[in-house]
């Protein structure tokens, strides 16, 4: 059974601006119930992704992702809260994904599920003709593995 995107993808994408905050864009992140947005410029073309572990790897200095051990044991009270209001107010296109991974409805969802797990992926645009469509989430890697495993009522 081949399963293509245009079968599972998600019709309602939720895009933000490239110069909208971080702070609007983790409020748009939390309101809407999601992991990811699609970062788009002015002129409303997909420049790139941001999702909810790009944000919160801005929080945390480099030298802390490299040895998690010196991120334990430089831990002091209020530093968490400090890192996230110094970025807060920084554009989205400053920690949003440039390098980011597209598909289009008559791609497979073998070829995405892969890209989800090499690169720790929660949101993938659906572009068609230069258009974004929509997106794959991993609710949608989901759905699909529940379509392949036929579990009822997540078709």
């Amino acid at each position: 059974m081949l399963m293509l995107i245009h079968e599972i993808y998600h019709k309602d994408p939720v895009t933000i601006r490239d110069d909208v905050t971080i702070r609007d864009a983790l409020n748009t992140i939390l309101h809407k119930r999601i992991n990811g947005l699609v970062v788009t410029d002015k002129n409303n073309k997909v420049i790139g992704v941001l999702a909810i572990q790009d944000i919160a790897g801005a929080t945390i200095p480099t030298q802390f992702k490299k040895n998690i051990h010196m991120a334990a044991a430089m831990y002091r009270k209020g530093f968490f809260s400090e890192s996230c209001i110094a970025i807060q107010d920084e554009p989205v296109s400053k920690y949003m994904r440039k390098n980011f991974v597209s598909v289009n409805l008559q791609d497979n969802i073998m070829a995405v599920t892969a890209d989800f797990l090499q690169n720790d992926l929660y949101i993938v645009p659906v572009i068609e003709a230069g258009e974004l469509v929509g997106v794959i989430t991993r609710s949608e890697i989901k759905k699909a593995l529940a379509y392949g495993m036929k579990i009822k009522g997540y078709s």
